[in-house]
């Protein structure tokens, strides 16, 4: 592990950006022994971006199973006597009660989704790591699909603590997991093969293009393929369809728009491409679970 002498300042949440939900401990008792929870249940979710002195220490370790991806900068983690470096691209589990520290890098902090959860599943996936880092490469396509399910049981936590809200967060968090261990190059490049065509610089067309319209037809040309089979490659690997998933990247934007910004709704709404300020409300609010002057006075960070 780095000299801890390097760590004047160690903060354990509170960056700019972040997102952090956990689930009250009362509520968590009273569902654990659900049947369709037993295996695995999220209990806390975050998003943490450039998270500049992050810093913990658990020498008991933590009563769940931990989960980090690294999405950008890097970081590192110490488990037992074993210490790795974490860069973009890596996922890292620690098993429930197993003491660790871990941190972002002095310089280019790490950026990380990170989810803590119960439950036997977690254990079986850490028996797959090779011991004792308890890490594993994503592979860039991946990790696209691992980002957005993560991005989506964010916004399931956002809508409470309802039984079949946290039943659904649970479904989504399997299939990350099974995204990470049994369709990731990367970790096994015998469980992918070659079929997919890779729909990175659609993504980059897409975020391009936040400011129009964009239709099935112009996303599939621009891939150079049919709109079904485009469809398909797409939701593959990123978990949505086309044009769901850019309607969640205007609203991502808007969202930043609202923050940081003092443009008027109707402002806003023009710059993702909504010419009707009313339309834009009610999908901002249908994507992101509040309205845009609601977003807006709510506290950040």
């Amino acid at each position: 592990m780095p000299d801890r002498a390097e760590f004047p300042i160690r903060l354990r949440e509170g960056f700019k950006g972040q997102v952090q939900y956990v689930i009250p401990r009362p509520v968590l008792a009273s569902i654990a022994g659900h049947p369709l929870l037993h295996s695995l249940l999220p209990t806390d979710i975050g998003w943490y971006p450039q998270a500049q002195y992050h810093f913990r220490e658990r020498p008991d370790g933590a009563d769940e199973h931990i989960l980090i991806y690294c999405v950008a900068g890097g970081g590192w983690a110490e488990l037992g006597k074993t210490t790795v470096s974490i860069t973009p691209g890596d996922a890292l589990l620690i098993p429930a009660h197993t003491p660790h520290t871990y941190g972002a890098a002095m310089t280019d902090p790490w950026s990380i989704h990170w989810v803590h959860f119960l439950g036997d599943e977690g254990a079986y996936l850490a028996r797959l790591l090779k011991e004792p880092a308890c890490t594993l490469a994503v592979e860039p396509a991946c990790g696209l699909v691992v980002s957005a399910l993560f991005q989506a049981c964010c916004e399931v936590f956002l809508g409470g603590f309802v039984l079949t809200r946290l039943i659904y967060a649970a479904k989504l968090l399997h299939r990350l997991l099974g995204e990470l261990f049994f369709n990731n190059s990367a970790f096994s490049p015998s469980l992918r093969s070659s079929r997919f065509h890779s729909v990175e610089s659609t993504l980059t067309f897409l975020r391009s293009n936040l400011y129009r319209p964009l239709s099935l037809a112009e996303m599939a040309g621009q891939a150079g393929l049919s709109e079904s089979h485009f469809s398909r490659v797409f939701k593959a690997q990123t978990g949505h369809a086309p044009l769901d998933y850019f309607i969640l990247l205007k609203m991502q934007h808007a969202s930043a728009l609202l923050a940081v910004t003092d443009l008027h709704v109707k402002e806003v709404a023009a710059a993702v491409g909504y010419s009707d300020p009313y339309y834009f409300s009610r999908l901002f609010k249908q994507v992101i679970g509040v309205s845009p002057r609601d977003y807006r006075r709510a506290p950040k960070g």
